[in-house]
């Protein structure tokens, strides 16, 4: 069900996006918004959000998607290009159990160098675990019944 208004009151993304609380813009065009995280894991870590109030990736239209990730690509290279970032994580978290404590669609921008959080690096590559054939072949069996 899709949720196309902003939430002042309830939603902390729109109280900042109608100027109700602080936020520090890196780029703003008519439907999506770049600020930076109070919260930063890296330094230049960037929030980009729908001006328009979407729960999460199964809520967002696919036009607003698209202009999320076109604003990601803009601070992308921003970063890249002012902070010397050699590197960049655009992360999305659906739901509580994945992570998603602001019940706006939002995607993370984070500008990446070498050596930066070994910890970050330790868990993605720390995976271990090969699925055999037979198991992506039930997977997919699973997702396109």
């Amino acid at each position: 069900m899709s949720d196309s208004t902003r939430h002042p009151d309830s939603c902390i993304f729109c109280r900042i996006l109608e100027g109700k609380e602080e936020g520090t813009f890196v780029y703003r065009n008519s439907k999506a918004s770049a600020f930076l995280d109070i919260h930063p894991l890296f330094e230049g870590h960037t929030l980009v959000i729908p001006n328009d109030h979407f729960v999460d990736i199964s809520d967002v239209s696919e036009d607003t998607l698209a202009e999320v990730m076109k604003v990601a690509q803009i601070v992308s290279n921003l970063m890249i290009k002012n902070l010397h970032a050699e590197g960049i994580n655009i992360m999305h978290s659906t739901g509580r159990p994945a992570g998603q404590t602001i019940l706006h669609f939002h995607v993370h921008v984070l500008p990446r160098r070498t050596g930066d959080d070994t910890e970050f690096q330790r868990w993605w590559f720390s995976r271990s675990h090969r699925a055999s054939r037979q198991e992506l072949s039930s997977m997919v069996a699973k997702l396109l019944p």
